[in-house]
């Protein structure tokens, strides 16, 4: 089954960023990415031994429209002065290795840590017995 990974953040996150949380993740060592993290019109693929993610980087979106995008417990960033929030999509296609979706979760997590922002699997369950 396919899997997919938002990110949403007040700022645009950089690729250097990107490349960096990228290379926290053991899993990712070696893997190559093909695509430019800067152009919200491209598609980046980041494959290698055991990893397959394709991710939409991020595009600069009106708050409003995610409201009831997520689970009510989601707390999102304040927008910006346009009232715009940036996502980024990850999707792990249901072919992928198993470790694709582990790897896409944690390099999103770091982006949102750095930049103030929430990772987030739509339709993943929240509260007691989640994980």
């Amino acid at each position: 089954m396919s899997r997919e990974f938002h990110l949403v953040t007040r700022e645009r996150p950089a690729g250097e960023a990107f490349r960096d949380a990228l290379g926290l993740c053991g899993d990712a060592a070696g893997a190559e990415v093909d695509g430019d993290f800067g152009d919200p019109n491209a598609y980046l693929n980041v494959s290698g031994s055991g990893l397959w993610i394709e991710i939409e980087p991020p595009g600069h979106v009106e708050a409003a429209d995610l409201d009831g995008s997520y689970d009510e417990d989601t707390i999102l960033p304040e927008p910006d002065g346009d009232l715009c929030l940036w996502l980024t999509v990850a999707h792990v296609p249901a072919g992928a290795p198993d470790g694709s979706a582990g790897v896409a979760r944690r390099v999103l997590g770091e982006l949102a840590a750095r930049y103030d922002g929430v990772a987030i699997e739509p339709g993943a369950e929240t509260g007691p017995g989640a994980g």
